[in-house]
């Protein structure tokens, strides 16, 4: 029987290589910005998911936690009841039983469980993941000591961080442009560097509303998201 492809198995299995060397964040927040708010598009994505976490790469398995905690955060409710499913329930206990699993990633996998049974513990549809954490507690699993959630960075967040990599890179060239040149006539300050990235960002932000309005206007009035492809 023909298995239709899911279109989240290329972006999810990228975001989670084993070539990876640290989590890649912009990969993390193009899957979360792809699945929103929407049911279909977590039941798809978490279906890659789960597959990524019976892989046998500890690695893969990690930055697969990593993502589902980003999900998590930036995706809202329909995620949660992915997570909070049988189905991804018995995929973890399935990984905890495994005894060629690392334990590293055993240790990751029981702290994310309880951190979720906690997180879920006031919505009676998401019952499953205490559930679970009860049943393993149960099992005399050893559960990490509670620590303080991990930050997942937001969209604005990577936004933020690029803006300053931008700052940097031309401070740099601008000094170098002093050194090269035995003088400071082409030489600008941190701040008068930053004031023109930020010009430029806002003429480009302007010049971007300018478009969509005009597509919207010849669409008949019918505003669309413009800046991400949806998955």
């Amino acid at each position: 029987m023909f298995k239709v492809p899911n279109p989240y198995d290329d972006l999810v299995k990228k975001t989670t290589s084993e070539m990876l060397t640290a989590e890649n964040w912009e990969l993390i927040m193009e899957v979360c910005d792809r699945v929103g708010s929407d049911n279909e598009k977590a039941r798809q994505c978490m279906e890659v998911v789960s597959e990524r976490l019976l892989h046998r790469n500890s690695n893969v398995v990690l930055y697969t936690l990593t993502l589902v905690q980003s999900l998590l955060e930036n995706c809202g409710q329909n995620v949660k009841q992915e997570v909070a499913s049988r189905a991804f329930t018995t995929t973890l206990t399935r990984i905890l039983n495994d005894k060629t699993v690392h334990d590293k990633v055993k240790s990751r996998i029981l702290g994310c469980i309880q951190q979720w049974a906690f997180d879920f513990r006031q919505d009676p549809t998401l019952s499953l993941m205490e559930e679970t954490y009860t049943k393993l507690r149960a099992q005399r699993f050893t559960f990490p000591s509670p620590q303080k959630p991990e930050k997942i960075p937001k969209q604005s967040d990577i936004e933020r961080q690029k803006e300053e990599d931008d700052l940097q890179l031309a401070l740099a060239i601008s000094l170098s442009s002093v050194n090269d040149q035995g003088s400071r006539a082409n030489y600008q300050t941190p701040a008068a560097i930053r004031s023109e990235i930020t010009r430029k960002q806002t003429v480009a932000a302007a010049s971007g509303a300018h478009s969509a309005g005009t597509s919207s206007s010849a669409a008949g009035g019918v505003a669309r998201r413009t800046t991400r492809a949806s998955g």
